[in-house]
């Protein structure tokens, strides 16, 4: 499936000078942006859950995000 994608000139060619430093195709470089922003999105998401998880069972946050990390690290080398 393909969809049309409107930005306006400023970042279109932010982006045209950016996939040209890299070497990479315009679309791959777009592609990867989407990629990475949802990547990041659901580990916020995960993150948040797992913080309110910690503070319903007394635990500390920072405790809570290492444990997160620690599973994040071990889905990668899974994959």
């Amino acid at each position: 499936m393909s969809a049309q994608l409107e930005i306006d000139e400023k970042r279109h060619e932010a982006l045209r000078r950016m996939a040209r430093q890299r070497r990479i195709p315009l679309k791959r470089l777009v592609e990867k942006a989407v990629d990475e922003f949802m990547q990041r999105s659901d580990d916020e998401e995960l993150l948040e859950s797992s913080a309110r998880v910690a503070r319903r069972s007394g635990l500390r946050e920072e405790h809570a995000a290492d444990i997160v990390k620690k599973w994040r690290a071990r889905s990668r080398r899974a994959a």
